[in-house]
């Protein structure tokens, strides 16, 4: 079933799905501020070249500082340049065409405690293609997204459900990875994150009786939500899932 039509189908399951929820649903802004230090920004000169100290100290002195300068010290762990080179890229334009450079430097950065870079790296990683982006860059997405998204990061965790999948930048949905995302889901009890995942089934063509069964299960559980429109929404993929629409016609 294409995304398009799903998306028509659960914004119209009522009133109020249609006017303020939103799919994907936004996350809560609070929640999105959850950090987790994955690598300890760098807080010392030790074992910077000369050039890079130089370069370091200007930095931290707000001045000019050059893109191969600051690509470097990120290198050498240093969650400022990283911040700063992506917010460079961004502001330049260049947000898509060098998407796989703010996906990696952001990550960088918000491993490096500074949070409030995890929106643009996700908005950069929707841009990477899993057939092209390096292997060692992924293994860093992962590295940083996961203890975010199992610290109870919002962003993180719906980044975390939709990059995992066949023919998507984190590849296969593992079963222990699937598991700690509906534990973590359980705890805010809202029903978005099963909605996402049963939709991300149901954008498939030639569902298998496995990931048809798993996609209502997932609908059962979001539609228990107190959220009104979430719950319209899991009803009425229920009814498409099941063929209940065309039964009704």
């Amino acid at each position: 079933m294409i995304r398009g039509a799903l998306l028509l189908a659960v914004l119209v399951a009522s009133p109020l799905a249609a006017q303020s929820i939103p799919m994907p649903f936004a996350a809560e802004m609070d929640t999105r501020q959850i950090s987790v230090t994955v690598t300890p920004d760098r807080s010392t000169m030790r074992g910077l070249p000369t050039e890079l100290r130089d370069a370091r100290r200007r930095m931290q002195a707000r001045q000019v500082v050059s893109d191969d300068h600051l690509r470097r010290l990120a290198a050498y762990g240093d969650g400022l340049a990283a911040q700063k080179y992506v917010r460079l890229l961004v502001g330049r334009g260049e947000a898509q065409s060098a998407a796989s450079d703010v996906a990696y430097h952001a990550a960088i950065a918000v491993g490096a405690g500074r949070v409030w870079t995890l929106p643009e790296m996700v908005e950069a990683m929707r841009h990477l293609s899993p057939a092209t982006e390096p292997t060692e860059r992924i293994r860093k997405y992962i590295q940083v997204l996961y203890p975010h998204a199992w610290a109870g990061n919002a962003l993180a965790l719906q980044a975390v459900v939709d990059f995992n999948g066949e023919g998507r930048l984190f590849g296969a949905l593992s079963n222990a990875t699937r598991d700690r995302i509906l534990a973590q889901s359980a705890q805010t009890g809202d029903g978005r994150i099963e909605l996402r995942m049963a939709l991300a089934l149901m954008e498939q063509d030639n569902l298998t009786d496995r990931q048809r069964q798993e996609a209502e299960t997932l609908l059962v559980r979001a539609r228990e939500t107190a959220h009104p429109g979430i719950r319209a929404a899991a009803e009425n993929m229920l009814r498409q899932l099941t063929g209940q629409d065309a039964a009704d016609g």
